[in-house]
């Protein structure tokens, strides 16, 4: 996408919540930059105790104020990339988004509800995310929904992930109040640990190369 993260100190619990899940969680009060396209980043990082691959990504999101319409957020990690808000209520009739302020949403593909036809004010419950890769200042109902939390699965959880929030319209600020990411995983088959151990020393190997040759 065109837009750019303005990264946070953040301040965050990361841990494991149940067997085979791997959580990070935040909250507090945090401005999302009104009629800013560089937005705000919640930058995280995960550790597993063992080789384990991702099966399903949650993620429970709570805003105030400000108008959902305007908003456009995506969590990131590896190659995963999944679009959770893009302007709500978007249409080509009403190109400005949803009038609801505020909201206390969860996330997760299991759930029927595309976020972006959601009306409710304010937008509380379990949705499936907006999933529309697409510019937030052109984003429509009728956009293909590609960017799901799918894209995660099957990828190693550990290392950084981001959770990007930003306000593309003026006249009101929405205010962050927490957040939390669980992931869940499990042990890879045989074959797929090897392959994930394969790639772990392939980066480790890299990495001592580019310090060799900065040395």
């Amino acid at each position: 996408m065109l837009l750019c993260a303005t990264l946070a100190a953040t301040t965050f619990r990361a841990g494991a919540t149940a067997p085979g899940t791997l959580s990070a969680t935040w909250s507090g009060s945090q401005a999302i930059p009104d009629n800013n396209a560089s937005g705000y980043a919640f930058a995280f990082s995960l550790a597993a105790p063992e080789p384990v691959i991702i099966t399903n990504v949650t993620v429970d999101l709570s805003i105030a104020g400000g108008w959902d319409g305007d908003l456009y957020a995506y969590l990131s990690h590896g190659s995963g990339f999944a679009v959770l808000l893009n302007r709500v209520g978007s249409t080509a009739g009403s190109p400005g988004g949803s009038g609801a302020s505020g909201l206390n949403v969860e996330f997760s593909d299991s759930y029927l509800t595309d976020i972006h036809t959601a009306g409710s004010n304010p937008l509380t419950g379990n949705f499936a995310p907006d999933g529309r890769f697409t510019n937030p200042f052109t984003a429509l109902d009728t956009d293909p929904r590609t960017a799901l939390l799918g894209s995660f699965d099957n990828l190693d959880p550990n290392g950084g992930w981001t959770l990007f929030l930003a306000d593309v319209s003026p006249l009101a600020v929405s205010t962050v109040q927490s957040w939390t990411v669980s992931v869940g995983t499990t042990v890879p088959e045989p074959g797929s640990a090897v392959l994930l151990a394969g790639a772990a020393l392939v980066l480790t190997a890299s990495r001592t190369r580019r310090l060799s040759k900065v040395d």
